[in-house]
């Protein structure tokens, strides 16, 4: 089987020791496609890593410093004009860069309480942003919602972006409802599956649902590696070898063979980058 990890962070330090001979081994055993995220600060090393592994493909983050120290409510030109110019620089840098497939992470985070309501204005504003940035630059967003699943839905619906081929971007960890997820679908976007679903927590439980009524058509996979490991291993590090778990455990809630799986969520991935 051919295996497709839609997210991944294989720059953390967890994979310092060993990412080599591991990057070799996996697709050796059908990883044939990963999406590593790359924040600004590890640009250049996503970029190393991608031209070393040529089934490796990037997700860029736009985190410039400029996001925590502005006053969202007096520097509009400036931010204007730092978006400009950050849009730009992306753009000629994915236009020498065909590895570039996708922006993101990023979206919003609520896990970290208590917030204040001037904080949480600042996520929605920036996220705004994020999505205007991803709109010009013409690539497929990786959407992060950390317990804020009603906001990120909303955000992303006001923000009505234009469908951009395949699809207008993935929902990364997807935690929320079964019905916001069809309704996800309904606005374009493709549902991302995780090890999660092995478990037996309420999450898992709730991802469980949510296999049940997505159809694979509109359903990737991803690890989100180092985190978010499938049972029975739930304690280690994750790496992409284990999405055959996440592969096999999709194909017994939906009563169908791993192979179907596999091929169709490879397919979806690729349609959803831009990889030929």
């Amino acid at each position: 089987m051919k295996y497709f990890d839609a997210h991944a962070h294989y720059l953390d330090r967890k994979f310092n020791r060993d990412r080599h001979d591991l990057m070799l081994d996996m697709h050796d055993e059908g990883v044939k496609y990963i999406v590593n995220s790359t924040s600004s600060k590890d640009l250049e090393r996503g970029l190393q890593l991608a031209k070393k592994y040529d089934f490796v493909y990037l997700s860029i983050l736009d985190d410039h410093y400029y996001k925590e120290n502005a006053d969202i409510d007096k520097d509009e030109v400036w931010i204007n004009t730092l978006l400009d110019e950050s849009v730009a620089k992306l753009k000629k840098l994915c236009g020498q860069n065909k590895k570039i497939v996708a922006m993101g992470e990023f979206g919003m985070d609520f896990r970290r309480t208590p917030l204040t309501s001037d904080e949480l204005r600042k996520q929605s504003f920036w996220f705004k942003k994020d999505l205007e940035a991803s709109r010009r630059l013409e690539l497929p967003v990786v959407i992060h919602s950390g317990n804020a699943c009603q906001q990120v839905f909303d955000a992303l619906k006001e923000a009505d972006m234009p469908d951009y081929g395949h699809g207008r971007g993935m929902i990364h960890c997807y935690l929320g409802s079964p019905q916001m997820a069809l309704d996800y679908i309904e606005m374009g976007y493709i549902i991302s599956v995780t090890g999660l679903v092995t478990h037996r927590s309420v999450r898992g439980k709730n991802l469980v649902e949510v296999v049940k009524k997505v159809p694979l058509k509109h359903m990737v996979i991803e690890t989100d590696c180092p985190y978010l490991t499938p049972e029975p291993f739930r304690d280690k590090r994750n790496d992409s070898g284990y999405l055959r778990l996440t592969v096999e455990e999709i194909a017994k809630i939906k009563n169908v063979f791993p192979e179907e799986v596999a091929d169709i969520t490879t397919a979806n991935a690729k349609a959803l980058f831009g990889i030929q």
